[in-house]
């Protein structure tokens, strides 16, 4: 069996489930004013900001983590060429179609709130725009190319490494993952990076890439790659969940008591470790809980990529809409949630799944329909016609 056909259901469904928290992450900014998010309620509420800065500082990392195990599945299972036609289709295109379809309606809402609805086609005509672009949310796209163009570079040179360098690689690796202290083994590579931003994961402020948010998302995703070789070794990411469930309470506290501009290598510290005991506790979670073929899984893994992208007008819209009901921020974000989220599978379903948007998103068109009981005997393979998601 070609191992690029080889459907590794609880890892897609853990990458699937990073872009998932992001929609929740964005309804909660709005309603705690702990970020940056085109709507901020004008009573916010911190009760959730805790949860904003556990997600915040991993849920970026674990998806790039997955990115990198299935480049590296790409790379290694159907070639060079094979990886830059379908990372091509698969993330550039939707990346410049939909940012291009996005834009202009989330300047027209941010104009709105900002100056009012009168001022959206001065704002439109007279070029001022120019000065906001920005890729939205779609920046992890942009930072995604960027990575995929690393991972195949080094790829491709790797035939003129030294004898012997990437076994000795490999080696390393593979003894450093198999330690039970392995989480913070691996944070070292992402330490300096996350104390040159204070502690922080910077949010990107256009489309020039900046080479410190680069340089910290390089060491999750070579870790990805890496770990597509070392496949045999998945089973390890299930021992020791108590103990990193554990740990990263320090560690959050850390993170989040310790001001930055004062103590930023500490506070990177506590990020860090957090970030990585959380990549190693999901990874391990879903591995024990996800490996098994699930329509109902199968169907969010392949809406996830279109409810993310197109979340941003309909959760802001949402917000907006519900301004006026006397009702606390709190109780607004499930509200919100619930209803951006039946909204965007309703549209994922009616409008994407069987189209030509489909085959843009998720590789091929599927009948339109929702999720059904799982055959527990269907087998763990891929449709060799369907290219893994990005």
């Amino acid at each position: 069996m070609n191992p690029s056909n080889v459907r590794y259901h609880a890892l897609d469904s853990m990458r699937a489930s990073m872009m998932l928290l992001g929609i929740y992450l964005h309804v909660v900014v709005g309603y705690s004013g702990d970020g940056h998010w085109p709507y901020i309620d004008p009573h916010p509420s911190t009760a959730l900001s805790f949860t904003l800065g556990i997600i915040h500082s991993f849920r970026m990392p674990a998806f790039y983590v997955m990115a990198g195990f299935f480049g590296a599945l790409l790379w290694n299972g159907r070639g060079p060429a094979s990886f830059i036609s379908n990372r091509v289709k698969r993330v550039l295109i939707p990346f410049a179609l939909f940012w291009a379809l996005l834009f202009p309606l989330m300047a027209a809402i941010v104009i709105s709130l900002e100056k009012g609805t009168q001022m959206v086609v001065p704002a439109f005509l007279s070029g001022a725009l120019l000065s906001r672009l920005h890729p939205l949310h779609l920046w992890f796209l942009e930072y995604l190319l960027f990575l995929y163009a690393i991972g195949g570079v080094v790829a491709w040179l790797s035939c003129w490494f030294p004898d012997g360098l990437m076994e000795r690689i490999h080696v390393i690796y593979r003894w450093a993952l198999q330690r039970p202290y392995a989480p913070a083994l691996f944070a070292l590579f992402s330490w300096l990076q996350l104390a040159a931003m204070r502690g922080n994961l910077k949010d990107c402020d256009g489309f020039r890439p900046e080479l410190p948010i680069l340089l910290a998302y390089i060491p999750p995703f070579t870790f990805g790659w890496l770990l597509y070789t070392n496949r045999d070794l998945l089973d390890r990411f299930k021992s020791h969940i108590g103990i990193y469930l554990a740990l990263a309470v320090p560690a959050f506290l850390v993170y989040g008591l310790v001001p930055g501009g004062t103590h930023p290598y500490i506070k990177a510290a506590g990020n860090v470790l957090l970030c990585w005991f959380n990549i190693f506790i999901c990874t391990g979670l879903f591995l024990k809980l996800c490996s098994q073929p699930s329509p109902r899984w199968r169907y969010m893994s392949d809406a996830s990529y279109w409810l993310f992208i197109m979340h941003m007008p309909v959760v802001v819209g949402l917000q907006v809409a519900l301004l006026p009901l006397p009702l606390p921020a709190l109780a607004k974000v499930p509200i919100v949630l619930a209803i951006a989220v039946a909204i965007l599978i309703v549209s994922y379903d009616l409008m994407v799944r069987s189209t030509w948007i489909g085959v843009l998103l998720n590789g091929r068109r599927y009948p339109r329909r929702l999720p059904v009981a799982a055959p527990q005997t269907a087998p763990a393979i891929v449709d060799a016609r369907r290219p893994e998601s990005a």
